[in-house]
């Protein structure tokens, strides 16, 4: 595991009381609410939300369309956890742009690394370092990956040393347990990937630059429905036909991957 860092939990993962055995859906972010939104204090190593461009000190001010300014952390919180694997679109501004990401929750799971066992397995150590608790994290929990150490209700750094006391472990599914990712990894601005229309017979959406698209349409379990691809897009708007009169009305994240930059956005299917 690289890159273990460090970072103040802000009422723990997700603004939430960091529980002994916690699991749940969620991206791999610590927030804390602010007047706009939420207020991204780190991304987790290893998570979904580290596939992104999302970076400490941006601001999510939207999931899914549903703005959070003006609620309490409880509210962000719920609307950024939710059915693993299902994908997710959040808003965020980041050095004063607005962008979006479209990922999928992964199942997150924090364990108590109990004291005794940790004395056990090391003898009377004072303190050990990053890699002696990330092999000891790794050896506790076989059947998922683990992604970062806390010490005290911190990430700890890989250069660190630490008393041994009050350890937890962060895990995620192993990445051969989970469907087919939504790509992330090249966050793009609103107006450079647009969907313009979403109906049974076509998809609308408009770029900046001419090349190949790749429209996904996914359904609310995030199973893949459709797949169109359109090898001379244009500069402006492009248009591609689909058949969507067996598909069931409702709402349907429409991912579309543009010379390798992404966007996504749920739409009504009528």
């Amino acid at each position: 595991m690289k890159n273990l860092v460090k970072a103040s939990l802000v009422a723990a993962m997700l603004a939430a009381p960091l529980m002994a055995d916690e699991s749940f859906g969620g991206i791999g972010i610590t927030i804390y609410q602010v007047k706009d939104g939420v207020h991204v204090a780190e991304v987790i190593p290893g998570t979904p939300a580290a596939e992104t461009k999302l970076q400490a000190g941006d601001v999510i001010t939207a999931v899914d369309g549903v703005a959070l300014a003006g609620h309490d952390i409880d509210f962000s919180k719920d609307q950024l956890r939710g059915q693993v694997n299902k994908p997710l679109e959040i808003t965020y501004i980041s050095e004063g742009e607005t962008y979006t990401a479209t990922l999928r929750r992964a199942q997150i799971t924090v364990k108590d690394l109990n004291n005794k066992d940790v004395s056990a397995w090391y003898g009377d150590k004072a303190e050990l370092n990053a890699q002696e608790l990330e092999t000891f994290a790794s050896a506790k929990v076989n059947d998922k990956q683990l992604v970062a150490v806390l010490n005290r209700g911190s990430l700890v750094k890989e250069d660190a040393r630490v008393a041994t006391a009050d350890f937890n472990g962060i895990y995620v599914e192993k990445a051969e347990q989970f469907g087919p990712k939504v790509q992330t990894n090249n966050v793009v601005r609103n107006n450079d990937i647009a969907l313009r229309g979403f109906t049974r017979k076509a998809v609308s959406y408009s770029v900046k630059t001419p090349g190949k698209t790749v429209v996904t349409i996914m359904n609310a379990d995030g199973e893949q429905v459709a797949r169109l691809v359109n090898d001379g897009a244009l500069a402006g708007i492009n248009t591609v036909a689909w058949d969507a009169s067996n598909i069931p009305s409702g709402r349907y994240m429409v991912s579309i991957d543009h010379n390798g930059s992404v966007s996504g956005k749920f739409a009504i299917l009528k």
